[in-house]
């Protein structure tokens, strides 16, 4: 099986009661499936053009979305997208250059450098993008699919079938 198709299939098949009718639903089964505390919330801080974004910390994961996207649960399937396909996250230089000053950016990779980090290559990035977004539009499909549905076990044996 396809490896964003089974994840998507295992979130909707371990979601109970109403959780698999939303995006915003699912994130309750990921935080079960994960055993780890899992916010999402909008953000009015995140850089410009930044659509979403997911913090791993220390001991919960966060996924932000800007308020002013189009389809918020679109953005926090991508973001859940990353967490449940096991990507590393962003490389510290491409959060460097999301976030500080353009001026910056040269004495950042400076330092980084010295400190023996090193970015993985842009098609490395180019395919967790993708990736993460198919997990989105299969998620999406699928609740849009399977909408009707009025239990989770139903709904993940519609969206399997679909």
């Amino acid at each position: 099986m396809d490896p964003i198709v089974g994840a998507v299939s295992q979130l909707l098949a371990h979601a109970r009661g109403e959780e698999s009718a939303s995006v915003f639903g699912l994130v309750r089964t990921a935080e079960r499936i994960r055993q780890r505390p899992l916010t999402v919330q909008e953000s009015d801080t995140l850089a410009p053009g930044t659509f979403g974004l997911w913090r791993n910390c220390a001991d919960h994961d966060e996924i932000l979305f800007s308020p002013w996207v189009a389809a918020p649960e679109r953005t926090v399937a991508h973001e859940l997208g990353h967490i449940l396909l096991g990507h590393p996250g962003m490389p510290v230089d491409e959060a460097v250059r999301r976030t500080l000053p353009a001026e910056w950016h040269d004495v950042a990779g400076f330092m980084l450098r010295q400190c023996g980090q090193n970015s993985t290559g842009d098609d490395h990035l180019r395919r967790l993008e993708r990736d993460a977004e198919g997990f989105a539009s299969e998620l999406c499909g699928r609740i849009a699919g399977a909408g009707r549905a009025r239990s989770a076990r139903i709904r993940s044996l519609l969206n399997e079938a679909l």
